[in-house]
């Protein structure tokens, strides 16, 4: 749902899952070439919107020059996922692995001004065999070894440049984080951390 509010908001009701959204800050990422607002300008099916706001978003959308960044906190987050990825419960760490493999992907797609967003259609256009197994079996649990030995070799394939230095640790990795704004990375931390205390 979009509003004219200043805060994005969660409501949970039974089934049910619903995300409010300021209308200011949907048009400012548009603009900006935002990945989320460009999966709305690209799929969204308004259900009622008499003042034509899904139309007024997607005039408002402009791809960024380069989704390089995108990649690069997903590649991040992917590697801290290979190194200390056993430290999350299976469920988080699934959902953070498919996040980092479908991120480059469409960023990539973006790059070209030709997006793709559903996993089944990522996986049938990429040429990397460990992306293509970890999102058609999306749905199969396997060990959270498997999965993190999947993600090490989509990103020494993909993303080469990009492995951490030998010795790396857990506050070097968060440095990164919080240096490069990476949501997502901050949130799967956030989460790993109340999943723990919740143990004690």
């Amino acid at each position: 749902m979009i509003n004219l509010e200043n805060e994005t908001r969660h409501v949970s009701v039974g089934h049910l899952s619903l995300y409010i959204y300021p209308w200011r800050q949907l048009e400012q990422d548009a603009q900006s070439g935002d990945l989320f607002t460009c999966h709305l300008v690209q799929e969204a099916k308004a259900l009622i919107d008499p003042d034509d706001y899904l139309a007024r978003l997607r005039r408002s959308f402009r791809f960024r020059q380069s989704y390089q960044e995108e990649v690069d906190r997903a590649s991040d987050l992917g590697w801290y996922l290979v190194l200390f990825g056993d430290e999350l419960n299976a469920a988080l760490l699934a959902k953070r692995v498919l996040w980092c493999v479908r991120t480059v992907l469409i960023a990539r797609s973006a790059d070209q001004r030709a997006p793709i967003f559903a996993p089944q259609e990522l996986a049938n256009r990429t040429r990397s065999r460990p992306a293509r197994d970890l999102l058609t079996r999306r749905h199969h649990q396997r060990g959270d070894d498997s999965l993190r030995q999947t993600l090490r070799a989509f990103l020494e394939t993909e993303i080469p440049s990009t492995p951490p230095p030998i010795g790396t640790d857990r506050s070097m990795f968060l440095a990164q984080f919080v240096a490069t704004s990476n949501k997502v990375a901050l949130q799967t931390l956030k989460q790993a951390d109340e999943s723990r205390a919740s143990y004690l």
